[in-house]
């Protein structure tokens, strides 16, 4: 049944200045970025994967095709479900003057209550974050079927009957994205999600084929154990 890898962006030009980046243009991937995620995608306890789908922002392109580099895609595509959130007036500002505004109280204590000047609200971002997965982790599923009767149709001469391998996926997106996926899969609170952290360049393993999702790993880094980029275990940027 099927697993899905949850691979954050790499260390950005954004997360290095301290700066909410949302969906500005021309946030990158920096040098130490690229190196730290390499020794990363490294240590993947799986290479072989039947969907990498990635959030359409250039942080994000450029991590799946360094993520492609290591792994082995049938199919590789663009999903918007995956996208960061939409942080409006608040996109391209320092986080440390964003913590002194009234309203990160409510981004930190009560994320599901909390949505940005003229954008998007966390619990909107939340809803089409586990939406994609669950579309994700039904389309993994087919493919199982699918490996599964070509293997039994092989197997049938010697009168056996073959299970077909189980099906990976993997998402490339961001902080808040994934933590909100994290939660779901915890059956934790939204207002919670703040309790975790998602490192950049970090890989999270969560087995959907059990009754309830099962989280294997979470945040591993070749340089170990690491904190979210923002003030009190964010992931924004």
């Amino acid at each position: 049944m099927p697993v899905i890898v949850l691979l954050r962006h790499g260390l950005s030009s954004a997360n290095t200045a301290g700066i909410l980046a949302g969906r500005a243009p021309g946030v990158s991937l920096t040098d130490d970025g690229v190196t730290a995620l390499t020794d990363t995608l490294r240590m993947l306890p799986h290479t072989a994967f039947a969907r990498l789908v990635h959030s359409p922002l250039d942080r994000c392109v450029q991590t799946a095709q360094l993520a492609a580099r290591y792994v082995n895609a049938e199919a590789t595509a663009v999903d918007e479900a995956f996208t960061e959130l939409d942080y409006g007036d608040w996109t391209g500002r320092s986080l440390k003057d964003l913590v002194e505004t009234p309203e990160w109280t409510t981004v930190s204590e009560h994320a599901s209550a909390m949505r940005f000047p003229a954008g998007e609200s966390i619990a909107e971002a939340a809803e089409r974050a586990v939406a994609g997965v669950s579309e994700l982790v039904a389309e993994l599923r087919a493919v199982e079927a699918r490996t599964a009767e070509a293997a039994g149709a092989v197997d049938g001469a010697a009168g056996e009957k073959a299970a077909g391998p189980r099906a990976w996926g993997m998402i490339v997106s961001h902080g808040d994205i994934i933590k909100a996926i994290i939660a779901a899969a915890l059956g934790m609170p939204l207002d919670d999600f703040q309790r975790l952290a998602v490192a950049p360049g970090s890989f999270t393993v969560i087995d959907y084929s059990g009754r309830v999702p099962v989280m294997t790993a979470m945040s591993v880094t070749a340089a170990g154990l690491s904190e979210g980029s923002a003030p009190g275990g964010g992931g924004l940027a």
